[in-house]
């Protein structure tokens, strides 16, 4: 079976902007967000846990409820709840699934309880009733049992807080194998006139508690507010920046109310990627007080407090220039990550899976006798007196080396033009010997559910090409000569939809050599959205003497005309095997303009921003000469396109990705338009 296409939905890039553009159904008091496998989704306080979901964290849609009706224990805790009236849920992922605490109450009072339903994907809907975890009576606990959040020390061990303005905020540990409380419940955050919707998060050695103080619920009146502390260890004592302890009311402001938005809190902070972000709600003053969901990027001052303002490098903290690069070491073997970084006096703190690791105290970690158990995400944070900064996550996989290769490419653009706008997708196979390869144009069935593009291509056409003459056509995949061995494949589905007869796809057994495709319309002057496809159909199994000695893709590349929103140019890879392998990608607009290329009506300064499967952005530039690598693709001879310079203003990533699949995204600054070519070679 074909994979089905990851960038039929496009992710523009958030370039430097601290709060995300949203749009959609923004409806939401406290909000909690999780990226699921590249979906985001966004549950909230209400009737039934409401949902949303979102393709990329910006544009969001309902997605109905998590309860379709109450469940038989909860009035015994809260005997005058609303109708399915639930409050405050958190999404976590602990264990291989997915965790939803929620909690049950009587406004005002502390008839509280906190429930628990988990599955393995929000998608599938695979929900498991996992029942009552704490509760709190009126007149009997002097806390009460809302707002849950589930946190992972930095053991791997799981613990719950919750409360409110009863006896503020309290802390318990969880037993992994039931995710309910074992132990003592410990008061960590306390204040006379209001605290609760508290989260826990590590990072760098510290514990963060955020907090909402003061009155939420009241409209634009509303008095909310967003605040926190830290400690070393989870359960405390947290301090603010100014040492004042939080069990004494202590707490310094992250955000509160302005002249359009009124009482943020509620607020859900989060991992996203390998930064950090904060979902909350406020109130908005242009709505009526309408309680809107909010997301914005978080960041962390030279002394490592959350800001939601981008603190910059500050003036002589440590710089990071070349990262580590991710490996695969067969068990037994030894590996060494190292790092290279500026500035003065600095310390080398190395984790794992954001553990530190004592054994990392330089630029080099060097670990032997690996073990399947040291596999995980390896980072180095490095200080100094003026701040500190933590590398990107460095991927260690024990296991037998198995070498793999570029094997599809996947190309979203607008299709049917003419001349120097042609939809033109490249590729080199290299190696000796025949390459099967599979080609297909679809247009139509992008129209269907689930996909639901608007303005697609309705006929499209392929023309293979290797130099002048063309090897071979197609605009009816059913009247090929080779249909049956098309459906055999799974070439006649994308996606599991059928694929409209009136796509092209093309089945061939190529030599080593460079090949292009034309995509057109078999209708003169038609255009459209249109997503071309090729796959390396070979049967040769990753790192076996066969597929090393056999022809193989080694370059993908198209050439295509840039539009805004959603016709963008969208380009997907995917790397198999398990051995991390280096690529260049390349994306180049102003070259063009200049002989002997001549092209006209190129994009004038091209971004390109690169994702994973999970949507997380890996490396992004908009002019290669400030890549912090720069020095490394011109000796490597990538500032050349055919001899000519590359001009400062292209874009270009020399990254090493672990196997697994990618999209790369480019538009113009600005919103700028034009032809771009974009390029993934293997290195």
């Amino acid at each position: 079976m074909l994979l089905a296409a990851a960038l039929l939905v496009p992710s523009f890039p958030r370039l430097n902007a601290a709060e995300w553009s949203l749009s959609g159904s923004l409806g939401a008091h406290d909000p909690t967000v999780l990226n699921d496998n590249g979906t985001w989704w966004c549950f909230t306080t209400g009737a039934g846990l409401p949902a949303k979901r979102s393709g990329d964290g910006l544009a969001w849609t309902e997605a109905g409820s998590l309860f379709a009706s109450e469940l038989s224990w909860w009035r015994t805790w809260a005997p005058n709840m609303g109708q399915r009236d639930i409050w405050a849920p958190d999404l976590h992922v602990f264990g291989g699934r997915i965790w939803c605490y929620y909690s049950v109450s009587e406004f005002g009072k502390n008839n509280s309880a906190i429930g628990l339903k988990s599955c393995t994907s929000v998608a599938a809907g695979d929900w498991r009733d996992d029942g009552f975890v704490i509760g709190s009576k009126a007149g009997t606990d002097a806390y009460n049992a809302i707002d849950p959040n589930l946190t992972v020390d930095a053991d791997g061990q799981p613990w719950l807080t919750f409360g409110s303005w009863f006896s503020g905020i309290q802390l318990v540990q969880l037993d992994p194998a039931t995710m309910k409380p074992v132990g003592n419940v410990t008061n960590i955050a306390k204040r006379s006139n209001g605290i609760e919707g508290a989260n826990v998060v590590y990072r760098s050695g510290y514990y963060y508690l955020f907090v909402s103080i003061d009155v939420c619920c009241q409209g634009v009146n509303s008095t909310y507010k967003i605040a926190y502390g830290r400690s070393r260890s989870i359960s405390g004592p947290y301090v603010d920046k100014d040492g004042a302890p939080l069990l004494t009311g202590g707490g310094t402001v992250l955000e509160a109310g302005e002249t359009r938005w009124k009482g943020p809190g509620g607020q859900d902070v989060f991992k996203n990627g390998n930064a950090w972000a904060i979902a909350r709600h406020a109130y908005d003053a242009n709505a009526n007080g309408a309680p809107t969901l909010r997301i914005a990027d978080l960041y962390w001052d030279a002394n490592g407090w959350p800001t939601l303002t981008d603190p910059g490098p500050a003036a002589g903290a440590p710089t990071i220039s070349i990262a580590p690069v991710s490996q695969t070491i067969a068990p037994g073997g030894q590996v060494t990550f190292s790092v290279t970084a500026s500035g003065e006096n600095l310390t080398y703190v190395w984790q794992r899976n954001g553990t530190p690791i004592a054994a990392g105290a330089g630029p080099t970690l060097t670990l032997n006798n690996l073990q399947a158990s040291d596999s995980g995400n390896y980072t180095v944070t490095i200080s100094n007196d003026a701040g500190q900064v933590t590398s990107s996550a460095a991927v260690l996989l024990v296991d037998t080396p198995t070498p793999g290769h570029i094997w599809n490419l996947s190309i979203r653009a607008v299709g049917g033009l003419d001349g120097d706008n042609t939809l033109i997708p490249g590729f080199i196979i290299g190696g000796t010997g025949k390459k099967s390869v599979l080609i297909r144009a679809d247009g139509p069935t992008l129209a269907k559910a689930p996909f639901n593009v608007a303005g697609v291509l309705d006929d499209p056409k392929l023309v293979l090409h290797q130099g002048s003459p063309a090897l071979d056509s197609n605009d009816t995949w059913t009247d090929s000569l080779r249909a049956d061995a098309i459906r055999a494949l799974g070439g006649d589905k994308l996606g599991g939809v059928a694929l409209d007869p009136k796509e092209p796809v093309l089945l061939e057994d190529l030599s080593a050599g460079d090949y292009t495709v034309h995509m057109t319309s078999s209708v003169a002057g038609k255009t459209g959205v249109v997503l071309v496809e090729l796959y390396d159909k070979d049967t040769a199994a990753p790192g076996t003497p066969e597929f090393e000695a056999g022809a193989r893709l080694t370059n993908v590349s198209a050439r295509a005309q840039v539009g805004t929103d959603a016709n963008v140019l969208i380009v997907g890879f995917i790397i198999n095997g398990n051995v991390p392998k280096r690529v260049l990608i390349r994306g180049t607009g102003p070259t063009l303009a200049q002989p002997p290329f001549n092209v006209a009506g190129t994009i004038a300064d091209p971004v390109l921003t690169l994702r994973d499967a999970s949507n997380t952005i890996v490396a992004q530039n908009d002019s290669w000469t400030l890549a912090a690598n720069a020095a490394d693709i011109r000796a490597a001879g990538w500032d050349k396109l055919g001899g000519v310079a590359v001009d400062p203003k292209d874009a270009v990533l020399m990254v090493t990705l672990i196997p697994g699949s990618y999209t790369a995204v480019l538009n113009g600054v600005n919103n700028t338009t034009g032809i771009v070519l974009i390029e993934v070679y293997e290195l």
